[in-house]
């Protein structure tokens, strides 16, 4: 299942997002139980406010648009998990480096292998 999130807005009205693919056992263990708490089908109807965040959500077919005051509870919760895997899949990804499939540096002339 694909979850992400988009966060537009604040002061200096920058648009960031993070996503990430969750595969069994992960999504049913960990994933399943913050999304299916969240109340998708009951999301407060609040405005946004001048300079802060709105942010849309989604995992799988279901999604959401909140204000930055309305991201409480469950929805907190899966946003800052969506962040912080993300965060930690782009490090895994830094760490194997510039690499292609299988295993070469793409940036390399093949004269210099």
């Amino acid at each position: 299942m694909r979850i992400s999130v988009k966060r537009t807005g604040g002061f200096a009205g920058l648009t960031r997002r993070w996503a990430v693919e969750v595969g069994q056992p992960e999504l049913r263990d960990e994933w399943l139980p913050i999304i299916e708490s969240c109340p998708w089908d009951d999301v407060p109807q609040t405005q946004n406010q001048p300079d802060r965040y709105m942010y849309w959500i989604s995992a799988g077919e279901r999604e959401a648009s909140l204000p930055e005051q309305d991201v409480t509870g469950p929805w907190r919760q899966l946003v800052d998990r969506t962040l912080e895997s993300a965060r930690q899949e782009e490090g895994r990804r830094a760490e194997r480096g510039p690499q292609g499939p299988e295993g070469f540096f793409r940036d390399t002339d093949p004269g210099e292998r």
